[in-house]
């Protein structure tokens, strides 16, 4: 189950970020991620609300936008799959190459108001 590992890296980044702008609370995290990568997104959003349980993120949402798998058939030409696949989904033609479907990034960590500064800091 790799997804656990993506989840802790997940949380690790968001709170890394949180930290530098002295955030109080993280409230949603947009994440993109390819087809290719095998990522369940039930599985990773599951598991990231249990790593980020105690923490400020605890409670957060977990947004996954899909990234279809782009292909280079050379019968088809250009096409897209929405599940992993090692053939064009158009013809079945096994000479395909791929040439996106395999991301994995943060697009966007919501966060509450930074916790107010204290005088003489």
């Amino acid at each position: 189950m790799h997804e656990l590992g993506i989840a802790r890296d997940i949380l690790d980044i968001a709170l890394a970020e949180a930290g530098k702008h002295g955030s109080r609370r993280i409230t949603r995290v947009d994440l993109e991620v390819g087809v290719l990568r095998g990522v369940v997104p039930e599985n990773l959003a599951f598991l990231f609300g249990h790593v980020a349980t105690g923490t400020i993120a605890e409670g957060a949402h977990l947004a996954i936008e899909e990234q279809p798998a782009r292909l280079a058939c050379e019968a088809c030409g250009p096409t897209e799959a929405r599940g992993f696949t090692i053939a064009c989904p158009g013809c079945g033609n096994p000479a395909v190459k791929f040439e996106g479907g395999d991301a994995l990034r943060i697009l966007s960590i919501d966060v509450d108001d930074p916790l107010p500064e204290r005088e003489g800091e």
